[in-house]
């Protein structure tokens, strides 16, 4: 009954944060505007403060959803349960419409990630929850500069706002059939809304024209799936070193999306009658292009881990829903170390601390005219004892996206993330005694 009690308020717990998810606004960047938005490093707290890597990691008190082989990883008698959030805060560098420098801030935060893990068999594990995929954000406006059309309706004003974003929810299985090696599969389920506003407002003096807000919607709903795989080569049993080999492949899938929108027409006039025309939803599709991600790492004596990795996703055949730029290639390149001095000491705090650092590099798949935005940072964080095996995780990352080139915008940005890593013993046992 415990269990079944247990089991219930997670999933509970696990709807709550399904819909807050949906509703959070977790980047503010113009170049959200393109595509399906901004799509950043992924992973949860502890993949973050190495860099985004994520291939290699094998660990039985934490959660790896990036690469499915990892569930065969997790301690026979545990059961895992990860919840975060993230806060972000953005510096942008630009030119205004009349080619003028400008600068701006903003700051976003909300939930971050959920997930559950738990295991079949010593050899055998599962996995679910719910991750972003890609988030849409910014607010950009400008005024009409055409003479002819000052003249004759005065300074109209175009604001362009999107928010929203597509989130994954994942439900994967993770297998290890002989030594050293892993297989793993995931379950993907694509969701969530890409919002956009057009407005055009006529000057308030202007009596016989009228303002139109135009909202647009595209619904995401879709499944997909990924496959993975980790080998283990042993370079010395006597002080257990190792290199770790793992990759990770998401086929090519259509991907439905349904497009909604309406025009609301507001006029300055009192005799004006303001009216919403509604069109008809248009059911539509999306590629999302194969993805591979790829590593190795060179861990020592479980204290040291050392990853590089590779990432690829082609988005060039891909539109871009609400813009006529076309989308690029995407390449991204990792690196992380996780050093955790003495897991098991008994005197020393800070020697049970996972000590985390990483950077990487990235070429978005944003096109803006001729330029492709590139983004590139670094990365450290902590993962924190708290009893037992549960962990308490922050990582940090600092970034620039963009340039200034072309006047174009340049983001400094830089991210804060907090999680925390139930695992079931002791904070799932129930009590025999008092």
């Amino acid at each position: 009954m415990y269990k079944i009690k247990r089991t219930l308020t997670v999933l509970a717990f696990s709807f709550l944060a399904l819909t807050v998810c949906s509703q959070n606004l977790n980047t503010y960047s113009p170049y959200s505007r393109f595509g399906v938005g901004i799509i950043s490093n992924q992973g949860f707290t502890q993949n973050l403060g190495m860099g985004g890597i994520s291939q290699v990691i094998r660990n039985p008190y934490a959660i790896n959803y990036l690469n499915p082989a990892s569930y065969s990883a997790q301690d026979s008698m545990s059961f895992i349960f990860d919840f975060g959030v993230q806060g972000s805060s953005t510096t942008f560098a630009g030119y205004d419409q009349y080619l003028k420098k400008y600068t701006a801030n903003s700051s976003t935060g909300g939930i971050h990630h959920i997930s559950i893990a738990f295991p079949v068999s010593k050899k055998w594990g599962v996995a679910a929850g719910i991750a972003p995929f890609s988030n849409v954000g910014y607010s950009m406006f400008r005024y009409e500069t055409d003479p002819v059309l000052l003249s004759t309706f005065g300074r109209i004003k175009y604001e362009h706002i999107g928010r929203g974003g597509i989130n994954q929810l994942f439900v994967g299985t993770g297998y290890s059939p002989v030594k050293n090696l892993s297989v793993g599969f995931n379950l993907l389920y694509y969701f969530g809304s890409l919002d956009y506003n057009n407005n055009i407002l006529f000057p308030a003096s202007t009596d016989d024209y009228t303002n139109a807000f135009i909202k647009s919607s595209l619904v995401v709903s879709d499944i997909s799936y990924n496959i993975g795989f980790q080998y283990a080569i042993i370079l010395n049993k006597e002080t257990k070193s190792s290199l770790i080999i793992g990759a990770t492949v998401e086929n090519k899938q259509s991907i439905n999306l349904k497009h909604k929108w309406i025009v609301d027409l507001q006029g300055n006039n009192s005799n004006f009658i303001d009216s919403v025309v509604p069109y008809n939803d248009l059911k539509k599709s999306f590629t999302l292009p194969t993805s591979i991600s790829t590593g190795f790492a060179y861990n020592h004596k479980n204290k040291l881990l050392a990853s590089v990795e590779y990432f690829t996703q082609d988005w060039s055949k891909t539109e871009a829903f609400n813009t006529n730029d076309p989308l690029s290639k995407m390449e991204t390149f990792r690196t992380g170390i996780e050093y955790t001095p003495n897991v098991k000491d008994l005197k020393s705090y800070f020697k049970k601390v996972n000590y985390r650092f990483g950077g990487y590099y990235k070429n978005s798949n944003i096109l803006v005219g001729s330029t492709q935005i590139s983004d590139y940072g670094i990365t450290f964080g902590v993962g924190l004892p708290i009893r037992s095996n549960t962990r308490f995780n922050v990582s940090f990352e600092l970034g620039k996206r963009g340039t200034n080139e072309n006047y174009l915008i340049k983001e400094t940005y830089g991210l804060i993330n907090l999680s925390i890593t139930f695992h079931d013993s002791p904070w799932f046992f129930k009590r025999k005694y008092n």
